[in-house]
């Protein structure tokens, strides 16, 4: 019986161990969580800061040495927050993948876009540095050579993966065993609980042991600090994991031992120092004794916290083997032996010989309980920001929340623009709110002059576009004659650009914007925007630029209409739709095939917005189908070939953008989900959209 009970603790041990190993190791998802979960501490968040510091900036930027402390505290505030937290999770579990999936002779922890979200602080607090720093920069936090370690962990991890249920399942059946093959059962329960127990004590005393050894090879204090903080991280859970072994080991003992006879306290104690302080009458059991007398002591004066441990968590099992042995016996005390004349004591109730079992039990699976909702077991991902600025937003699908979003979005103020329909530029716009884009894409030849000519293949495709934008036949016919005698003629270089019907009245290279846009969502993990191209290049060149901009992995792929918060979570955050044509990629779709309504788009006059009379007929049915999940609500006045501020101000207004909202709302039984303005920062669009998602 002893030698099964030995083994069941033994195989109990390793059971922990493997366990631990396949949920905290071999795991993906809390691989990264606990990794992340280091980020949390201070001297882990200072030694990545001084590493982006260094590699990000200092390596190419030397001049930049007199603004170190400026840069650094930029890059320790990033450290901890949400987007340099979702890089540095991605990354993480590409080591993962590097370590357990596959061969690989360097491990390489490298925490791309670092350069973009540190940027994106800098801009905030000192505008001037943020131009200087590379926003594509990567950063690799940690190198190392692991020769064909990785195929090994990968054996490791598919062992861990089968070892640790069947280790599960051979303790279960060896404790079974033992009890089965016992004279006496309770003593074989007892047995098993104090074997557990002693279990539990010596994997806490191997965890200190192992803990000090491995943050003592790291040089530095703030190194060491930041080494106990991620092995912590890691496996501070599988320590608390060893003291509930050992406590539920004690615990079944005691229940068992209440059932037996009374346990005193001092009796084990006692004996042990007797044993330590009798001097043996043999020479070479004196000698034995004194060289353990003389290693134990080697032992306390070098490793003097783990012994500690060790005295520690002995002591806390032992006591609550005892105490819960004097409660349990003033339940149920076995009666003591009777005279041989007397008779035999009645038996006890079978309720209350069930009673300490049942206690046990109880504080058994309560300790597993809390054991796992403590986060022992599992650690929990990053939480998540609130959803586009508001948490009440994060539960709602796509087709339930309300966007500002601006028409033209690309026709701005700049250099080269000879007319706007926005305040300011796309980013610019995203920082403010914005989360809807209407974009025109065109191909055009930059000349050696440096001015954009269209290029429209034909005349017929010129007029064509020209009426879908609502220019009228003689405005092409003036436009083309200016391009010619503004010398717009000869050889030039065609691209991709964001222009409104004529590039040669204003352009911004596609790829510039599309930067932009994956900078603002790198930097803003919990924003999601809809994009929708009035296209008018092949969707092929398109999906290129998406791709070469480094999007793509940003781009909503899903189907339906998901929550803001799933769409977060799976880090597909933009919606991309093309007016035209789809195609070139599954998850470029058409914006007005099943996905999109709208209402109609061409007001002349400000007062088709705003009179009550005129919203039936600005609020009816233009493109895509009654189904479709998005509304979109065109909102602005046309006016060829210049839009006028002073409209925006007058139809952007709250009373008059909501009423009309609404009023469409109702007739189309749809929240609108993207309302389209001009001049986004007149009058009070964002005030009409947070009264649509009812947050005011």
């Amino acid at each position: 019986m002893r030698v099964l009970v030995v083994a069941a603790s033994l195989v109990l041990a390793l059971a922990v161990l493997a366990g631990y190993a396949e949920r905290a190791f071999v795991d993906s998802d809390q691989f990264a969580n606990r990794a992340t979960a280091a980020l949390e501490d201070d001297s882990v968040r200072g030694l990545i800061a001084t590493k982006i510091t260094d590699e990000v900036v200092l390596a190419n930027q030397a001049d930049l040495l007199a603004v170190r402390p400026i840069i650094e505290s930029a890059a320790s505030s990033i450290v901890g927050g949400r987007a340099f937290t979702r890089l540095f999770r991605a990354a993480v579990r590409d080591v993962h993948a590097a370590l357990f999936l596959r061969e690989q002779s360097t491990l390489t922890l490298t925490v791309a876009d670092v350069g973009t979200v540190l940027v994106a602080a800098l801009e905030n607090l000192r505008p001037e540095l943020a131009d200087d720093i590379n926003a594509s920069r990567k950063v690799e936090i940690v190198e190392r050579d692991v020769g064909d370690a990785s195929a090994k962990l990968a054996g490791i991890a598919d062992d861990v993966r089968v070892l640790a249920p069947l280790l599960a399942v051979a303790f279960v059946l060896l404790a079974a065993g033992a009890v089965a093959v016992a004279p006496d059962r309770r003593r074989a329960v007892v047995e098993l609980g104090a074997g557990a127990a002693a279990c539990g004590v010596l994997l806490a005393v191997a965890y200190a042991v192992a803990r000090g050894r491995a943050v003592a090879v790291v040089e530095g204090a703030e190194a060491q600090e930041a080494a106990g903080a991620v092995w912590d991280a890691f496996l501070a859970d599988l320590r608390t994991t060893v003291w509930v072994v050992a406590g539920c080991g004690a615990v079944v003992a005691a229940a068992a031992a209440s059932l037996i006879r009374p346990v005193e306290l001092g009796e084990p104690v006692r004996r042990a120092l007797e044993w330590i302080g009798t001097e043996p009458r043999r020479p070479a059991l004196r000698v034995l004794r004194g060289v353990a007398l003389v290693a134990a002591g080697v032992v306390v004066l070098v490793a003097r916290d783990a012994v500690l441990s060790l005295a520690l968590t002995a002591l806390g099992a032992y006591l609550v083997f005892a105490g819960l042995s004097a409660i349990l016996q003033l339940v149920y005390r076995p009666p003591e032996a009777a005279p041989a004349v007397a008779p035999e004591p009645p038996a006890p109730r079978g309720r209350r010989r069930l009673v300490p079992a049942l206690v046990a039990v109880v504080i058994v699976a309560g300790a597993g309980a809390l054991l796992a909702g403590t986060g022992a077991t599992t650690t929990a991902a990053p939480r998540g920001g609130a959803c586009n600025g508001h948490a009440e937003l994060c539960d709602r699908r796509l087709d339930e929340v309300a966007l500002v979003a601006t028409h033209n979005s690309m026709s701005v103020p700049l250099p080269g623009w000879y007319s706007a329909a926005q305040d300011a530029p796309i980013d610019e716009q995203l920082e403010e709110g914005v989360r809807g884009l209407l974009i025109d894409t065109h191909y055009a030849d930059r000349l050696p002059n440096g001015r954009l000519r269209t290029y429209f293949g034909s005349r017929e495709e010129l007029r064509r576009r020209a009426r879908a934008d609502g220019v009228s036949d003689e405005a092409v016919d003036a436009a083309l004659r200016i391009r010619e005698r503004l010398g717009f003629s000869g050889e030039g270089e065609r691209g991709m650009y964001l222009c409104h019907s004529f590039c040669e009245l204003g352009g911004t290279p596609l790829g510039e914007v599309l930067d932009d846009i994956r900078a603002f969502l790198v930097a803003n993990p919990d924003e999601v925007l809809v994009l929708i191209n009035q296209d008018y290049v092949t969707p092929e060149d398109f999906v290129g630029a998406i791709r070469e901009a480094g999007l793509e992995e940003l781009v909503f792929k899903g189907s339906g209409m998901p929550t803001l918060r799933e769409m977060i979570d799976r880090d597909e955050r933009l919606v991309l739709l093309a007016e035209n044509r789809p195609g070139g990629a599954p998850w470029y779709r058409s914006a007005y095939d099943a996905l999109t309504q709208e209402t109609p788009y061409s007001f002349g006059r400000p007062a088709e917005l705003t009179e009550p009379s005129a919203r039936a007929a600005s609020c009816r049915p233009n493109r895509g189908s009654r189904d479709a999940p998005l509304f979109l609500l065109n909102h602005w006045v046309t006016t060829d070939p210049v839009p006028l501020p002073s409209q925006a101000d007058t139809v952007n207004a709250y009373e008059p953008l909501l009423a009309r909202a609404r009023a469409c709302r109702q007739a189309r039984g749809r929240l609108p989900n993207l309302v389209a303005v001009n001049f986004y920062r007149r009058g009070d669009t964002f005030e009409v959209v947070d009264a649509l998602n009812g947050l005011r």
